[in-house]
């Protein structure tokens, strides 16, 4: 019972937490690859990094980068997803379907509606011709 309601509020503001999770992954892209560059370019810089461990420690850094950029990758494609099926989901919301095909042609949906052109107007047209007939409104 207890989980059910922390997956709930888990699934609830999966949005907003993948969107902390794709800025907290590009700073840390960011972080790791000039962590990974000072120890391969400028070890001397780094207290704590003599010739036997700076291979170990630059594989490290350039891991963490990889493990960032899987975490980067995953949540901008939810948040990518999650707006795509925002989109639709609001169309459908609003009682509009996407145009659908039947034997080969496509018919009319709720959003493409073929309305008869009007022959009344609010004020009668005045012609000025050879014609004796006046417009008479519907």
């Amino acid at each position: 019972y207890i989980s059910r309601g922390l997956i709930g509020c888990f699934m609830s503001h999966l949005e907003g937490i993948s969107n902390f999770c794709a800025i907290y992954s590009f700073t840390g892209i960011l972080f790791t690859a000039y962590v990974g560059t000072m120890i391969k370019k400028q070890p001397l810089f780094i207290k704590g990094i003599d010739s036997s461990n700076q291979e170990l420690m630059k594989e490290s850094a350039f891991g963490a980068m990889g493990m960032f950029i899987f975490l980067f990758t995953l949540s901008v494609l939810y948040i990518f997803f999650h707006k795509q099926r925002d989109d639709e989901h609001a169309i459908m919301a609003q009682g509009y379907m996407r145009p659908q095909h039947q034997g080969g042609r496509s018919r009319m949906s709720d959003y493409q509606v073929e309305l008869p052109h009007s022959t009344s107007s609010s004020s009668p047209r005045n012609y000025s011709g050879d014609s004796d007939e006046e417009l008479q409104p519907l």
